[in-house]
């Protein structure tokens, strides 16, 4: 009932051919694009990451109960050894927390989760609040958990909200799963189980069919489907992180477990937020996608090329598609939920019957493309409500302006230039797990960074490196008597000598008003209220002052609300390797901090302005209307000439995805022989290509015969010029011999060659340009049993050793396969240049190799003879064949060597002047494989006449 998994088998690709019905098990999480905390993370480190006094949903084990408890509660019972109960947390939601840096959900999820492809990106990042109010949230906010489980504790078996898939990774800790298949049976048996109102007496899985169990341990992840039943008990203390995504290939369970939690009595507090409005946006993201039409008031239609293929929807898309539209139908007038960024529903309902009624008759085979259908969208209009634009010809835009007391003084401070006054800012504790964490490389402000090949305009630490307890720097004063934390006057700059700081600072800095004080000094001023210290961070409180005016009532960490809004403006000017370069380059002059603000009043309204739209980054000209869109077009030129500057390959736009020929399953012919395929592809088998050219002008369907990959098993290009016209064609026919002897085919058309040609068995390549040849040195070519790089000028040891050594691709799913032709059975190296090394490489980079020739190598001695004959070879068990002719510095001592190969039954010698006849028959005589010698130097087996 589980399938476990590596991760290169988890793709789009694997759900479009076999959806998602099984639950997955990966023992490991490398190449999962999971990102999760190291395991010293703790319980502690969550605390200070969302905040003491964030309320979490605690869930009693003995009741099944929920009740509240803040975060500081919760670790203190955590981490107290005599527990008078056992209390569990299973819905802590982090999102828009400090933690939320920490932990990034699987590829595979980013990109189904209708959250990130169908939910309006705007509505997304206008969220603000950490908690899980559904008053305040703007999305459905369930995509990042953690799960805090003490021993002991079990969850009764239950459907995840809104039949969401669920993935969890244990961090720490063990988890045992009761897992449940969501039949028609099942379900109906938990409806009864769970109406009943005897959980607490039945265990469900004793009232099934099969119930399957399995152990998690630290470092797996797993993923549920939508829909199963599943129970959890955990054995030891254990922390997880997960997340609940609603995708497109379980539609209809999603929508069958939205029933059962009607008929349950689901409360809405425990349900997936928005569902209904997320159909809707379902519906509207499909038609956008498929048929151009957007139907919300801030999309735009698209424009779909009559040249774009038919796209292919699996049947779970389909029949999902159908149920959603019957959903809404069912639902009363009060409960369908319509957005109110939809215009029109009807036309959008209207619509969605139209693209069923075009995909009716979609082959499955050819919705297996690896490329989800729904992807980000693109929010064009979203790129206009972005508040923050950064360049310092804007600087109105990026001042950071604080809260009243601090931003204003310390602008007024500085704005004579005295740039020398005491710190504010506060520094690392150099001993919490993020400061001992080293750069991760991945995050926007790492990809920023020099060290990375990022501009380095940012100048932000890396998102998994906040310290989680900033300390307030020693040179901080108190804003009312002008002392530090030790009763001194601060010195700025701080001189060497007997450190201050062997005790803790006796400042405190508020919270809400961010004012930096003695404690004393804020109770003389207001004697009648005291205030609250914030055990999130040292040196941390909420002021008398602001507990006085009430302003400490919507309380947020200060060191997380400081770091978004500079995250808002710093990350305008991270951007993609291309736009980085052209501001870099053309622009080096009126981009500098230098410069006044009457120097730049004309060069305002001609520099591009770089906005932040979702994870990408365009350029856009802030000008006037008469001159917009010869600036773009400009922009456009210039940023193209600077990505073709290191490429001497021709830019040129793909018109098209080229793709093998489809696979015709319907052999409905209403009686006419000329379109029964068997009996036309029986014809045509006996028809040169320029017959089979005329044929397919015919008509559609001769033309699709034309080109079925059983007509097509060899092709040859022998002395041709290959264009893309060419290997458009090649692709589109799928042959298992492709010759390409003396033809002209550079270093980028062979590579896009090979990884398209899945079923190719056989290749040649005689009297290739060189270059072209090394360019197998690619992932692609295990499938390869026949190679032929004969007479390639300049191929030598080096370049042999290019194209079979380990592959270096350090891809996803690729740094395990090592061996790139484990299948190679033929290997021709005539009239190379190769040398005794490279039989070095044969050896150990071959290991199903049964045929070489080296024919016309005039460099090949005895010693790389002596090489394939040695063990561990493996030629000397696998070696059948092998061609020496023309060889001149081969001697009969080779034959010596050679009579270890166990299965060695060819052997040309033939022009080899330093063999002679006799030799070579007594090499005959010692064979058990009854060896003759004919055609004077030609070792064969020995033919029995009939």
């Amino acid at each position: 009932m589980v399938k476990e998994m590596h991760s290169t088998e988890l793709n789009v690709a694997y759900f479009q051919r076999n959806g998602f019905n099984t639950p997955l098990l990966f023992k490991e999480k490398t190449g999962l694009g999971l990102r999760v905390p190291t395991s010293n993370f703790t319980i502690n480190d969550v605390r200070m990451c969302v905040g003491s006094r964030r309320v979490l949903d605690v869930m009693d084990v003995n009741t099944q109960k929920n009740s509240e408890m803040t975060m500081k509660e919760w670790q203190k019972y955590y981490e107290d050894p005599g527990k008078d109960r056992l209390l569990n947390v299973i819905s802590l939601e982090f999102s828009h927390t400090k933690l939320e840096n920490y932990v990034q959900s699987p590829t595979i999820v980013r990109q189904l989760d209708w959250v990130d492809c169908v939910w309006p990106r705007h509505l997304k990042d206008s969220q603000t609040e950490a908690t899980n109010v559904l008053e305040d949230m703007k999305y459905p906010k369930v995509q990042k958990y953690c799960l805090m489980s003490v021993k002991g504790c079990y969850t009764d078996f239950h459907v995840d909200f809104g039949g969401t898939s669920v993935w969890y990774h244990i961090l720490k800790g063990c988890k045992v799963f009761w897992l449940i298949p969501p039949t028609e049976h099942n379900l109906d048996l938990y409806e009864r189980w769970v109406l009943s109102g005897k959980q607490s007496d039945i265990f469900f899985g004793d009232t099934v069919e099969r119930c399957a169990r399995i152990t998690l341990t630290e470092g797996n992840t797993f993923f549920i489907p939508t829909g199963w039943i599943h129970a959890v008990y955990t054995p030891v203390d254990s922390l997880v992180f997960g997340g609940n995504f609603l995708h497109s290939f379980g539609i209809d369970k999603q929508l069958k477990i939205a029933q059962v939690e009607d008929t349950t009595k689901v409360p809405q507090k425990f349900r997936y937020p928005f569902f209904t409005e997320m159909l809707w946006y379902v519906l509207e993201r499909y038609v956008h996608c498929l048929l151009g039409r957007s139907h919300l008031t801030t999309g735009v239609d698209m424009m779909i090329p009559p040249e774009r293929p038919h796209i292919h929807l699996t049947h779970a898309e389909l029949h999902g598609l159908k149920e959603i539209v019957l959903f809404l139908h069912m639902l009363p007038p009060n409960k369908k939920n319509v957005p109110e960024l939809l215009k029109d529903p009807v036309a959008l309902i209207q619509d969605v019957r139209t693209l069923i009624g075009q995909h009716r008759q979609d082959i499955r085979e050819l919705a297996v493309t690896g490329r989800p259908i729904l992807t980000v969208p693109e929010d064009l209009e979203h790129k206009n409500k972005i508040g923050y634009i950064r360049g310092p010809y804007n600087k109105s835009h990026v001042s950071f302006k604080g809260p009243k007391g601090t931003g204003i003084k310390s602008q007024k401070m500085n704005s004579g230039g005295d740039k020398g006054g005491p710190r504010r800012r506060r520094t690392r504790c150099k001993k919490c797990e993020a400061c001992q964490r080293s750069d991760c490389g991945e995050c926007s402000f790492c990809l920023d960074m020099v060290k990375f090949g990022g501009p380095g305009r940012a100048k932000q630490t890396c998102n998994m490196r906040q310290c989680l307890q900033p300390m307030l720097p020693v040179t901080a004063a108190c804003i009312h008597c002008g002392l530090d934390g030790w009763g001194q006057t601060p010195v700025v700059p701080l001189q060497k000598g007997p450190q201050r700081c062997e005790s803790a600072s006796t400042l405190m800095e508020c919270s809400v008003c961010y004012e930096i004080a003695h404690p004393a000094c804020v109770q003389r001023l207001c004697p009648q209220f005291t205030g609250f210290i914030n055990e999130d961070m040292p040196n941390s409180w909420e002021c008398p002052m602001c507990c006085k005016l009430g302003k400490n009532t919507d309380y947020r960490p200060r060191h997380f609300r400081a770091r978004q809004k500079s995250s808002d403006m710093r990350r305008m000017s991270i951007s993609s390797d291309a736009s980085s370069a052209f501001e870099v380059k053309h622009q080096p002059d009126h981009l500098s901090d230098s410069g006044g603000e009457n120097d730049n009043k004309d060069i305002k309204e001609l520099v591009p302005v770089k906005k932040r739209r979702n994870s990408e980054c365009e350029i856009e000209t802030k000008v006037q209307m008469p001159t917009e869109a010869p600036r773009k077009q400009a922009l456009r030129v210039q940023l193209a000439h600077q990505l073709a500057s290191n490429s001497s390959k021709v830019l040129k736009k793909p018109m098209y995805v080229v793709r093998p020929a489809p696979v015709v399953l319907s052999n409905s012919t209403n009686g006419n022989i000329a379109l029964d395929k068997r009996c036309i592809l029986s014809v045509f088998k006996y028809l040169q290509p320029k017959d089979l050219f005329l044929c397919s002008l015919v008509c559609k369907t001769w033309a699709q015969y034309s080109i079925d990959p059983s007509l097509w098993k060899k092709m040859d290009f022998t002395q041709k010029h290959i264009s893309s016209e060419h290997l458009k064609g090649i692709v589109r026919r799928q042959p298992e011999i492709l010759i390409l002897d003396w033809c002209h085919i550079n270093k980028y058309q062979l590579p896009w060659l090979i990884q398209r040609l899945t079923n190719l068995r056989e290749l040649s390549l005689v009297s290739v340009n060189a270059k072209s040849v090394i360019a197998l040195r690619s992932c692609y070519c295990a499938h390869l049993q026949t190679l032929d790089v004969s007479f390639v000028s300049n191929f030598n040891d080096a370049a042999l050793r290019e194209i079979l050594c380990p592959n270096n691709d350090s891809r996803r799913g690729l740094a395990d396969e090592k061996i790139r032709f484990r299948n190679l059975h033929t290997l021709k190296l005539a009239g190379t240049d190769i040398t005794d090394i490279a039989m070095r490489y044969v050896t150990q980079y071959l290991p199903n190799l049964t045929h070489l020739c080296l024919s016309s190598c005039p460099r090949i001695t005895d010693a790389g003879i002596a090489q394939l004959c040695t063990k561990p070879a493996s030629t000397v068990t696998n070696l059948v064949s092998l061609n020496l002719s023309q060889s001149k510095l081969v001697t009969e001592l080779s034959l010596e060597h050679l009579s270890k190969c166990e299965r060695l039954t060819r052997l040309d010698l033939r022009h080899s002047t330093q063999v002679s006849t006799q030799a070579l028959i007594k090499f005959a005589a010692k064979s058990e494989h009854n060896l003759q010698v004919r055609d004077i130097k030609l070792v064969d087996k020995r033919q029995v006449k009939s």
